[in-house]
């Protein structure tokens, strides 16, 4: 089922079953009451132990990689140390475009609505920022932290100046693996020309220098023992008002659950 009040969406990047043209917050009242009205279907304990079973089974996948001590750090490791220091019921995370994006929106569970922002496919680099700053001003007295990589923090780091200055307190995770992640070499082969994928690497350029400059708290990371009392110093400088900026050394580790196809 879709709903959109824009008629050429329907159909348009996946087959479209049941559509729904109409105001989204009007057409969910409007469901919410006729379900009411039907009285409440039974459970089905099958289909829901049968959910269950399929979500273990996928998350078995990346259940090791949240809780790996290789370094350099493994993506999923931060975004496994990130869910147990939040408040799930208190906080707001997004990430940006690319392989911070897909793994993101694989294993993290958020508990609140709005408590996470996904934006699909869409490719708009440094866009997190802007989320996490928009959701700090919407609900101040959450925990809002977002994640960026190389690309995506090069596209932001023009407007860290203001957020500082406003004394907005989001926290800002950089996944830095000196490079593309999607483009580079990895589990495919050797990837593209270099000139597609790689960047400075940490040595040449600290982007935690960079909003440390202009009025961030920022530290990097490089060990994954480090990543909660990191995550945990960030959030209490937030809780102060200020922004924190924590940059980890990563590896390139593209993998993330892929998109639902109909068979």
């Amino acid at each position: 089922m879709q709903c959109t009040i824009d008629t050429l969406d329907l159909n348009r990047s996946y087959e479209t079953r049941h559509a729904v043209v109409g105001d989204a917050k009007l057409t969910l009242q409007a469901l919410s009451e006729e379900l009411s009205r039907r009285g409440a279907p039974k459970k089905n304990a099958a289909l829901v132990d049968e959910i269950r079973a399929a979500k273990q089974e996928f998350l078995a996948k990346f259940r090791p990689w949240l809780d790996s001590n290789e370094t350099p750090i493994n993506p999923y490791r931060v975004l496994g140390d990130l869910m147990k220091v939040l408040d799930p019921k208190n906080s707001f995370v997004t990430a940006d475009s690319g392989n911070t994006r897909d793994q993101t929106s694989t294993v993290y569970e958020a508990q609140i609505p709005r408590g996470f922002l996904g934006w699909g496919n869409v490719s708009t680099l440094g866009f997190s920022l802007a989320g996490a700053v928009a959701a700090k001003l919407a609900y101040p007295n959450r925990q809002c932290v977002h994640v960026t990589g190389d690309a995506g923090v090069c596209y932001m780091m023009g407007n860290f100046e203001a957020v500082a200055r406003y004394g907005i307190g989001i926290t800002t995770l950089h996944i830095n693996n000196g490079g593309y992640s999607g483009y580079g070499p990895g589990f495919w082969g050797a990837g593209h020309d270099p000139y597609t994928w790689k960047v400075s690497d940490h040595g040449n350029a600290c982007m935690a220098n960079m909003a440390k400059a202009v009025g961030f708290h920022s530290e990097d990371v490089d060990k994954p023992s480090e990543i909660v009392p990191a995550l945990k110093r960030a959030l209490d400088e937030n809780a102060r008002g200020r922004p924190a900026f924590v940059e980890f050394l990563c590896s390139h580790h593209p993998v993330h659950g892929g998109w639902v196809r109909s068979a």
